[in-house]
């Protein structure tokens, strides 16, 4: 059974943008790009830098440390520095809260 933990309002997010919470003791980034939401372990693969503040660009967040860039939908990366992927997880909105199923 998959639990859902509420982050913050739905309306708090604009588009391109990205935004750390701690969840079950794990920091999450949920990033709102072409109007969808993605929520992302906010830990870079390359060099454990955190992903919060990096430039959304299609479904791409790129690390503001490196630039090395994550696919939002599934993690995976780009490029040369890191071949590990980012742990994503299921976002919702449910009544106006963004929800994260975090394990």
């Amino acid at each position: 059974m998959t639990v859902f933990e509420s982050a913050f309002a739905d309306d708090e997010l604009a588009d391109n943008k990205s935004r750390a919470v701690t969840i079950n003791g794990q920091s999450v980034l949920i990033c709102r790009a072409a109007g969808e939401l993605y929520a992302l372990e906010n830990r870079c693969s390359h060099q454990e830098a955190e992903l919060e503040g990096g430039r959304i660009r299609g479904c791409f967040i790129s690390c503001p440390l490196h630039g090395v860039r994550f696919d939002l939908r599934d993690g995976s990366p780009m490029g040369q520095l890191t071949r590990v992927a980012v742990p994503t997880f299921e976002v919702r909105v449910v009544d106006g809260m963004i929800e994260v199923a975090v394990p």
